[in-house]
């Protein structure tokens, strides 16, 4: 199991990559930089949730 999803968590990672280069070719920049405020928020939010939950 352990190996099954360490393969599709690299088959995400690297399919992710490629649709986020593909995107950064289709729009300008600052497309690019609201990707990233949009992808840094998640990442907060869900920490603060994953902390949240542990403390219960």
């Amino acid at each position: 199991m352990n190996r099954t999803l360490r393969i599709a968590f690299a088959l995400l990672l690297v399919v992710g990559v490629a649709v986020h280069l593909w995107i950064s070719a289709q729009v300008g920049l600052a497309m690019v930089v609201v990707g990233l405020a949009a992808h840094l928020a998640a990442v907060l939010a869900e920490r603060r949730w994953l902390a949240r939950s542990r403390s219960r």
